[in-house]
């Protein structure tokens, strides 16, 4: 199923054309999207009132992190009575998000606005994390600051399940002083105390310190991806 899905008001619609094309009910779709979701090892809930609500156009905000089991549904079609299926190693939704905008203290991944979910095959997913799909997202990159290691408009894939700062000059994406970015940290001591070291990797961009109380880590940047 190739159909790109840009904005909430058209995966609402979208979803709602083919629930009723299959002639299935919203209560009957969310039953096949949680089994699915419950066999690829989610725990997220999915109540036929969550269907019906992301199905009335302009009423969501933002793609639901469940959005990814509906398409693997409407994908795989009504199972089969009493058959026993295994765990699909093929497909899952990735949501793509812009990391520009700020999120504020303590806020989550579902904080950022969607572009768009993007499928991955699930086994190279797992090579790369243990991480939930629904812990994962990818985001553009913006500007030159960290060339030649990330150019503008590559993909990285963030995992939010790694968090903590630790030895090394790891890529992470954070929000500090009110934007996203995506850069290299290390944790360092001045006059006895603890910063944070945001680098560029662009010799051209200085590097800055921060109270690590002032940078929120959203994630590690685990995969890169550019456009040829």
């Amino acid at each position: 199923m190739k159909t790109a899905l840009t904005t909430p008001e058209e995966a609402g619609q979208w979803m709602l054309d083919q629930r009723k094309a299959r002639g299935w009910s919203a209560a009957r779709l969310a039953e096949y999207a949680r089994a699915i979701a419950e066999r690829e090892g989610s725990t997220v809930k999915l109540p036929q009132q969550s269907i019906s609500a992301f199905e009335q156009a302009g009423k969501s905000k933002r793609m639901p992190e469940w959005f990814r089991y509906i398409r693997m549904a409407f994908e795989e079609g009504e199972p089969a009575r009493n058959q026993d299926t295994e765990r699909r190693g093929e497909l899952a939704y990735v949501r793509q998000v812009d990391i520009r905008y700020a999120m504020g203290d303590g806020a989550s991944i579902e904080d950022y606005p969607s572009a768009s979910l993007v499928p991955f095959n699930l086994d190279f997913l797992h090579n790369m994390t243990s991480a939930p799909v629904e812990k994962l997202f990818l985001a553009s990159g913006h500007g030159d600051s960290m060339e030649p290691t990330l150019h503008k408009h590559d993909l990285v894939l963030i995992d939010t399940t790694e968090n903590r700062v630790g030895l090394g000059d790891t890529i992470w994406a954070l929000q500090y002083a009110g934007s996203g970015y995506i850069k290299r940290l290390r944790r360092v001591k001045r006059d006895g105390k603890v910063k944070i070291l945001i680098m560029s990797d662009n010799a051209a961009v200085p590097p800055e310190e921060a109270d690590p109380e002032e940078v929120t880590i959203v994630g590690k940047v685990v995969w890169i991806a550019r456009r040829m």
